[in-house]
């Protein structure tokens, strides 16, 4: 984040330096690109609990289409500087892990304040086909619902949230793995396309 600044402060710098000599644009400007802008201008977050790596790998892929930084639970930066959150947990028995409710509850008001914030997980059980169950449906449903519990009295929560199927073990040291090989690099693709699709938040 101060690197961002020190680059919007130049930015704003080189900006008024020209107004100064009466040339409002210069060809150079008109080529930086979007995603540039999004990156050092824009104010966004993406925050994860993960336990075995499928979620830190979505919210990485959320981060780069939104030209933002995924960060751990337990390296959250000052919130003051984002207005768009992105926040997100990995899933066990139907219900957000221990560690991704502590720190979804930890947020205050003060934080949160004109903030909007959107909700993602990972699970093993994610089915997004035209074949899912009506319980694993269900199951989605309440996961988003006590996500947004925890954060819908301080921010505004917004519609667009996203599950991405993970792999997990049954027992933490087990050696058998459910939904092996996932997140893949489809479900990869569509949390960066979703992540890009937040832009206009912004």
């Amino acid at each position: 984040m101060y690197f961002k600044k020190i680059a919007l402060n130049n930015i704003s710098a080189i900006l008024r330096n020209l107004r100064k000599i009466g040339i409002e644009e210069l060809s150079f400007l008109r080529r930086i690109t979007n995603d540039f802008l999004v990156f050092f201008v824009s104010k966004s977050v993406v925050i994860y609990n993960s336990r075995g790596g499928n979620t830190e790998k979505v919210a990485s892929s959320i981060a780069e289409g939104l030209g933002s930084e995924a960060v751990s639970s337990d390296q959250i930066p000052d919130l003051s500087d984002y207005d768009l959150i992105v926040v997100g947990t990995w899933v066990a028995g139907g219900k957000p892990s221990g560690g991704g409710k502590e720190y979804l509850s930890k947020f205050n008001s003060e934080q949160l304040k004109d903030k909007k914030v959107v909700l993602f997980f990972t699970a093993g059980g994610v089915d997004h086909s035209p074949n899912a169950s009506d319980n694993i449906k269900k199951t989605m449903e309440q996961v988003f619902a006590e996500m947004e519990e925890l954060v819908k009295d301080k921010a505004e929560v917004v519609e667009e949230r996203l599950a991405i199927r993970g792999a997990f073990r049954l027992f933490r040291f087990g050696s058998g793995m459910f939904s092996r090989g996932h997140p893949n690099e489809e479900e990869l693709q569509q949390a960066k396309e979703f992540g890009e699709s937040l832009k206009k938040y912004l």
